[in-house]
Formats: C-alpha cells, structure tokens, sequence
C-alpha cells in the first residue's frame, strides 16, 4: 500500500464527497456514522455524505489491511451559498465568512457602512434559515474541494447521546472593513437673528424654488415695508415699471417699489446658485450680516469619518463644587456656549443621513443655588436635534431656539 496520509475536509449538511484511489480497498471505517455516512460504490471509490453536524474521522484499508488514509471531517453548514448571496445582493463586497465558537464571522471588505449592516442582516437571516446545518465546535479551517472557505459555527446547542437536538443561529460577528472609509465635511453657521427682522422683509424660505442651478425666493407680503431706516439703504430694484415712472422708470420692475427706492410689499427674487443651496443660506447671512442685522455667534468647519462624531465648542466651563459621602468636596465643570455635534453616515453616493445637536447656553442667577456661601450659576440652555438625509452639498436650516430678553422697561414722560 501507500504510505499513511491524514488530511482535513469540511463538508456541508446534506453535501457529499468523492474519495478514489488508484489501487482496491478492502475496509472503509467512520468513527460516526450518525455525521458522516461512507458508501462504497466500487472496490476503489467510495462516497462520503454527511448527515447532520458534528466530527467525524474515516479510515481507508487497502486489500492487504494497511491504512492509507485517514480524514478529519467536520460537518457544518455550507457557507459558499452564504458567501455566493452575500457575492450577489452586496455588489463590489469581498467577504469570507469563518466560525468562531458558537458564532458567525464576516471577514472582508465592502464599499460602504449601509452594506457592512446589511451583510450582517443577510447572515442572521441565512442563519436561521439553514439552523440545522450549523454545529457547535471549534473553529474549521478549509472545505471540501479544495474551496478554501470556512465553515459557519452557529448553533445554539447540540444534541447528546444522540437526540436531535435544537440547533439555531446565535451571533454574528461583524469584521469587516469599509474601503476608503469617506469623510464628511460640515460648514455650520451659528446666528442671532431678530424675528422682526424676517417679519419685515417679508422672506418666504419655505417657498424657495430652484431650477437648475437658478434660485428663486418668494417675497410674501409686508404690512411695512423695508426703508433707509431699517438699516438697508435706498436698495436697487430691478425690472420694469409698469407706467414708465417710478425708481425703475423705462426697465421691467419685479417689485412694487417701496419708499425711497427700497423694496416693496412683494415680488419674487431670482439669481444664480452654487450646486449646494448656498445662495440661499450663505449668501443671504452675509449679505444681513454685512448690514448690522444678523450676529454670527460660530461659524465652524467640522469634518469626520462616517459613522463617527464631531463636535465644536466655543464658550467655556464653570466650575461646580460637588461632595462626597464623606463629605469631601470636589469640583466638576460643566461646559456652556455655542456647541455643535454631528454624527454623518454615507448611506450611497450622494446621500448622507446626518444627525445633529446643536446648543446655545449661557450662565444666568436665574435657577442659581447656594452651596457653602458660594453660589452656582444655572444654565440658560437653547438647543435643537435632528436627525436628515441629504445630497452631498445639500443645506439644512434649523430654526426656533428664540429667546427673548427685557433688559428694562420704563413708563414715564419724557
């Protein structure tokens, strides 16, 4: 005979194996046949099917009773279906899947988060789907044919002194990496903006139009429209005037043109964007800006990878003196100011969910306590979540964290 070879296979749940020698066989011997089932089709072939999960190990005999082979053999489920639909339902995804305990490991590559997520919920759910191909044992290294995967390990409990047993998928454990993890830049503006402000000028933002890379703004109508002494100026108004007067006398007027040559009651504004709305937002910030009617309180760059946090914080912390059960005092701090923290996720090209935090505070003695003759501040907090999706180089307002202070109030004749 042939000098002893031992080798390992892996074969799947109901898969089978062609072993065939180049001389006759005399015996063929498997350790367990409730694992694994060997079937001798001719005197130098033999088919090995396995039944259910477990390990096993086979004997061959050649005609003068000399062992010649001898295979480790590891039943458990057959993971190139899973790697196959993981292949196809993930497109440009490189996974290999191996077992570890009681658990199913993801090992690779995908493009994006979205698919790291959904390669795991395609796991679980094939998982559970073929819970009775799985086996609890240690990790398997190679498969049948010289594949080269790994055997998925994933239930629950096995059977003893021969029952059946409930096998089920239990973990999934999640390894894989994001190619070229994509970065996120965030441009936010903090302002202070009085409400008459827009009451006045009489801005619809809701009705904001595009078409193409044109923007066009409503302006709604105003019981008082904008003069000199709003801070504005004598503003130019373009277009024609109807009746060949007025401050657009002899061109097209889009207004109705108010005192002094400022705007009137309504009309409806037009100019040319960038591709990310900044005409909107940016452009008008500046433009009030630049006239006294808008306070920029931040106006921070913020970048992060997908998936992870970034937060800005102008202001400071006070500090706050806090004892123990034994009476010893400490001191914690707790920030205040202008905060902003974003947590982005690159759902596909182009489309990013984006949650946001953003908080405006400021100590104030209203609320204040009174420890040890030392008084602490209390916090005068504004802020706002949100949780969007929007293009790459989209914008997002968010508004309402109005605050409204008297400072003093005087009756009497002058």
């Amino acid at each position: 005979g042939d000098m002893l070879q031992t080798r390992s296979v892996a074969l799947g749940a109901g898969k089978s194996m062609l072993v065939e020698f180049d001389f006759d066989l005399r015996d063929v011997l498997v350790s367990d046949p409730k694992s694994v089932d060997a079937v001798v089709q001719t005197s130098n072939r033999v088919f090995l099917i396995a039944k259910k999960p477990g390990q096993t190990n086979a004997f061959f005999f050649d005609s003068h009773g000399n062992q010649v082979l001898t295979l480790d053999i590891t039943v458990g489920a057959d993971v190139r279906g899973l790697e196959t639909l993981l292949s196809r339902l993930i497109p440009g995804s490189n996974v290999r899947v191996e077992m570890a305990g009681k658990s199913i490991v993801l090992i690779g590559t995908v493009r994006t988060p979205v698919d790291s997520n959904r390669a795991t919920e395609i796991a679980q759910a094939f998982a559970a789907s073929n819970s009775d191909g799985f086996l609890a044992g240690a990790p398997q290294i190679g498969a049948a044919a010289g594949v080269g995967t790994t055997i998925i390990n994933a239930s629950d409990s096995m059977a003893g002194g021969g029952g059946a047993g409930s096998d089920k998928a239990k973990t999934v454990i999640n390894l894989l990496g994001v190619e070229g993890e994509e970065q996120v830049m965030l441009r936010v503006v903090v302002a202070e903006v009085q409400r008459e402000l827009l009451k006045q000028f009489g801005i619809n933002i809701a009705a904001d139009i595009n078409a193409g890379n044109f923007a066009w703004s409503l302006l709604t109508a105003n019981a008082l429209p904008l003069t000199t002494a709003a801070g504005l100026g004598a503003l130019p108004v373009p277009g024609i005037d109807m009746d060949g007067s007025g401050p657009c006398a002899g061109v097209s007027c889009f207004y109705n043109d108010g005192p002094n040559g400022t705007f009137g009651n309504s009309g409806v504004a037009g100019g040319w964007s960038s591709s990310n709305g900044d005409y909107r937002i940016g452009k008008a910030v500046r433009a009030l800006e630049r006239d006294g009617l808008i306070r920029l309180l931040a106006e921070p760059n913020l970048t992060a990878i997908s998936g992870e946090p970034a937060k800005f914080l102008a202001g400071g912390e006070y500090p706050i003196p806090v004892k123990d059960s034994n009476g010893q005092t400490s001191v914690t701090y707790k920030e205040f100011g202008i905060g902003v923290s974003f947590t982005p996720v690159v759902l596909s090209e182009g489309r990013i969910s984006l949650k946001i935090e953003t908080e405006v505070s400021e100590l104030t003695n209203v609320g204040a306590v009174v420890l040890d003759s030392t008084s602490i501040p209390a916090l005068k907090k504004r802020q706002a979540n949100s949780t969007v999706e929007l293009p790459s180089g989209g914008s997002i307002a968010l508004a309402g964290l109005i605050s409204d202070d008297v400072r003093q109030n005087i009756d009497g004749f002058p």
